[in-house]
């Protein structure tokens, strides 16, 4: 360590301070160096760290001359100027009233006097001060986490204006309702000068150097543009948070307007007193000499002293008619009701307001009595009932939004964002270039370009949302419409990791409608997840006959009941594991669409969910769910000794109703295969001979529309079979719900063609169509109808049999290697990325695998004479139908076959691009 840096970092912060600072770093544009400056406890400094294009570079110390603390810091750290960003990683403590303040980080040159910085920090215009201003309300930090937390700020300082300075930064917390200023800290570094033709270039231009646009990812911009009329905690917080800040944006916009009156008053003034001084000046002047009068001076010092003033007033006077008068904040303001006014806006927000609440009211005592009816439920009466509602939900949401987006207030925003990229004039350097003023393509840049037209689109998103409610045919539709269209960006609990890396994309002007698009389109059978919540009705207890709206998280495998269902905060118990329990769907009493959960402590919780698609949903994902099994927190919960009362863990792990299973138990070895001799697999003749040879399977008949002609493609991923025109359809709904090959062009090898042994329409249809009730298309069937078909049976599901143990069977069927088995259980919704439980063939302990890595050792050995060759189909038939846990082989490789180790690296290089 460097002892010259200990006496070269003047530091400084206030007592009992909520800011610390804890690291420093310079970078320049491309982040080709940086300087690192660490501080230790003390604050002082404990490391420091030069990185330049070529490694490690020596720090630079100049004389701190002008120190008051000169004895201290006899030296400066010396900044290349062509560092100019900087990142401060400060610690923050939030505290009462946190959010309504601002933030503000002063660049001042050669001041050291903290009273002297208090000065400059609300100059924004001053030629020693530059004055970054961040709003509290918007850094990502915990409320009602009374701790230090840390975080970054980004800033810059002008390398042209400061360069051969030093300069002090220093922070200052901001309260705009009373303009106090409160002092956290500052610190000291000198600036080194740039070289004459770079300074000469940076100040040559016609207005300051901006820092590099910083870039905004995805995610920033769909939080930002997010509009979710799903209802619960989230949805009512969202109205609340909008409704209480009515009176505080009244009441910011009634101080701008009356501000900018002031402003307007103080130009004219402005103007009134340098014409009386101009007329004094010369009546003085004409009254001690009139020979001066001769000279001319009248005219010169009229034009002297107004040069003083002109450009101020003519910026001054274009800002306030032509950026931001207080006539447009007065019809801003108009639009924002206030309960005491009685204005036009205010009567149509409290009448909007009111007819929410009572469709609320209503609509859910009419479910609760629609659900308790054990007649027919007509469904076009629900749609009806839930359109209504719905649309009662966006109105209020959209009406309260528009106080701060409506055109009034755009049209503002726009013009203020001209105005902070509008240049001086060349010709009259100390002007603005008002005409450049009306060419708002060339002027408005960057990321407040990207925000004009984010904004401009999803209002028009907004409109097509409620035409979309409008038009909706069925309940089905309604309800996917709801959770999953492109403005409800607010986050769903089951979004998977790779979600997350989307938000990541960094928005350009190129790609700014992935704000609007689904990257990944939902899919109606989200095998895998384990997470979901909503508003469910709830039976009161086991002897009562009340049921009751709850909202229900299901989260890391608990789930927990919420009986204040509009602010989601008051548990009614203790969270329920699932893993502990067992699932099914039920009917109770005289109410459809419900499901039991049975703990290991026999409780019953009975659910009731809105319709038969959302019920299965809620049994899929808790059956998911049940494989997460925290064996910590399980063993924390219930101990792992026997108790009175309790049970030893491992016995309550497999208690349940349905026991789920684990390979490897002592019924089923480690290998397994199955064995077939054949001197020849797959004799020679053509595969669409071969799969219209399979006996039982109506493989010459198109699976979807019954047709006879041209059924020569096969779905390899879902084992059918089916016609031209079907397998169009099947290419529309998406690779990766239907792989389509053809049987006369396409060749097939190892496993694919393999499991062409399998192929079988009527079989698949068994359990696809099990619920059909509605014509089936036909041979002559048009494409519109025909791909609709096929989107409700493959990507919907709509008419497939409901599977609550469907994981098991996924699991039972590998065991057994049942290629049939393992096609329904996929196809009805198993999770092919699910983990298992397997025994050691020659111990106790138990090790998770995927059920990937499980399959590997169910493998199906063909005798062809000359070798025995192995042959992973359930492997590829998991890998076809979007496997992606492959496990790692290379860590856990317990009795597998040189062949499955091989099979295995041939995947994981296909997924994944590595061995």
């Amino acid at each position: 360590m460097d002892h010259l840096s200990k006496i070269s970092f003047p530091y400084y912060q206030s007592h009992n301070t909520n800011v610390s600072l804890n690291k420093l770093f310079f970078t320049s544009n491309d982040d080709s160096e940086t300087i690192r400056i660490s501080l230790a406890e003390d604050k002082s400094v404990g490391e420091i760290d030069h990185q330049g294009s070529k490694g490690q570079t020596p720090t630079n110390y100049i004389e701190n001359i002008q120190a008051d603390e000169k004895l201290k810091y006899p030296l400066l750290f010396k900044i290349d100027p062509k560092l100019n960003k900087f990142k401060l990683h400060i610690s923050i403590r939030p505290t009462l009233g946190f959010r309504n303040r601002n933030l503000l980080i002063v660049k001042s040159i050669g001041i050291d006097n903290v009273s002297t910085m208090r000065s400059l920090a609300s100059d924004t215009i001053g030629s020693n001060v530059d004055v970054s201003k961040l709003l509290c309300s918007s850094l990502p930090i915990e409320d009602n986490l009374l701790e230090f937390q840390k975080l970054i700020i980004n800033d810059s300082f002008d390398t042209a204006a400061m360069s051969g300075k030093k300069i002090s930064v220093s922070l200052w917390d901001h309260d705009p309702n009373s303009d106090e200023y409160s002092y956290l800290l500052h610190f000291s570094v000198w600036i080194d000068k740039l070289p004459p033709k770079e300074l000469k270039e940076n100040t040559s231009k016609s207005f300051p150097v901006k820092q590099e646009a910083t870039s905004f990812s995805l995610g920033d911009f769909r939080r930002q543009f997010s509009f979710s009329i799903e209802d619960g905690p989230e949805f009512r917080k969202q109205l609340n948070s909008l409704e209480d800040s009515v009176p505080t944006m009244r009441g910011n916009y009634l101080s701008l307007i009356e501000d900018f009156r002031v402003l307007e008053s103080s130009v004219r003034r402005l103007s009134t007193s340098k014409t009386k001084i101009i007329e004094g000046v010369n009546r003085l002047i004409s009254s001690n000499s009139h020979l001066i009068d001769a000279f001319g001076f009248k005219r010169e010092f009229q034009y002297a002293f107004s040069r003083l003033f002109d450009p101020f007033e003519k910026n001054m006077n274009f800002f306030l008619g032509q950026v931001c008068d207080s006539k447009a904040l007065t019809k801003i303001m108009e639009n924002i009701p206030l309960p005491h006014l009685e204005t036009t806006s205010q009567s149509e927000l409290l009448q909007i307001k009111k007819q929410f609440e009572l469709d609320s009211k209503e609509y859910y005592a009419w479910m609760n009595k629609y659900l308790a009816n054990e007649k027919e439920r007509p469904d076009s009466k629900l749609l009806t009932k839930r359109k209504k509602f719905e649309l009662s939900k966006f109105d209020y949401l959209n009406q309260l939004s528009k106080m701060c987006n409506n055109q009034y207030v755009n049209n503002l925003a726009e013009r203020l964002f001209k105005f902070v990229n509008l240049p001086y004039s060349e010709s009259h350097p100390k002007l603005l270039n008002y005409k450049m003023f009306t060419d708002s393509t060339n002027l408005i840049q960057t990321n407040y370009q990207i925000y004009l037209f984010a904004l401009t689109r999803f209002n028009s998103e907004k409109l097509k949302l409620r035409q979309k409610i409008e038009a909706c045919q069925t309940n089905e539709e309604l309800t996917n419409l709801i959770r999953h269209n492109n403005l409800n960006h607010t986050g769903s609990t089951s979004s998977g990791s790779g979600d997350k890396d989307i938000d990541e994309f960094m928005v350009t002007k190129e790609n700014f409608d992935l704000i609007f698009s689904d990257i990944h389109p939902p899919i109606e059978s989200h095998s895998s997840d384990t997470e979901i919540s909503g508003i469910l009705f709830a039976l009161s207890g086991p002897k009562s006959s009340s049921w009751h709206k709850e909202w229900v998280v299901l989260k890391d495998g608990q789930l927990t009941e919420y009986s204040d269902w509009r602010k989601g905060k008051s548990p009614i118990s203790d969270p329920i594991e699932i893993a502990l329990s067992s699932v099914k769907a039920v009917n109770y009493s005289k109410r459809q669409y419900c499901f039991e959960i049975l703990t290991s402590s026999g409780a019953k919780h009975v659910f009731q969910a809105f319709d038969n698609d959302d019920r299965n949903k809620w049994v899929k994902a808790l059956h998911n769910a049940g494989q997460l099994v925290d064996t910590k927190r399980l063993e924390k919960r219930f101990g792992s000794i026997h108790k009175k009362g309790k049970k030893h863990l491992g016995k309550v792990l497999t208690d349940f109703a349905s026991k789920p299973i684990i390979p490897g138990d002592g019924h089923d070895r480690s290998v397994s295969p199955v064995s077939i001799i054949s001197k020849d697999p797959l004799p020679e003749k053509s595969y669409l001979d071969m799969v219209r040879s399979i006996p039982d399977s109506d493989n010459n008949i198109c699976v979807d529309c019954r047709s006879t002609e041209s059924v020569e493609w096969v779905s390899i991923n879902t084992l059918i079979c089916m016609c031209v025109n079907c397998a169009s359809c099947h290419r529309n709904i998406g690779s990766h719900i239907s792989k389509v090959r053809s049987l006369t062009l396409d060749n097939f090898s190892n496993e694919t063609e393999m499991l062409l042994k399998f192929v079988n329409n009527r079989f698949v249809n068994s359990f696809m169509e099990e619920n059909l009730s509605s014509p089936r298309i036909q041979a002559d069937s048009d494409h519109e109808k025909r791909l609709h078909f096929i989107r409700n049976k493959y990507y919907k599901k709509k008419y497939a049999v409901v599977l609550p143990d469907v994981n098991n069977l996924l699991i039972k069927s590998v065991q057994q290697i049942e290629v049939q088995g393992v096609i329904k259980a996929i196809l009805c919704g198993a999770d092919v990325n699910s983990k298992i439980q397997i025994k050691s063939a020659n111990t106790e302990e138990t090790t998770v695998v995927s059920i990937f890595e499980y399959s590997l050792r169910k493998f199906i050995e063909v005798d062809t004479g000359s070798i025995q060759k192995k042959y992973f189909i359930l492997s590829e038939l998991l890998v076809l139908n979007g496997c992606t846990n492959l496990g790692d082989f290379r860590k856990s490789n317990t009795g597998l076959s040189q062949e499955a180790h091989d099979y295995w690296k041939h995947k994981n290089t296909v997924l994944n691009g590595s061995s």
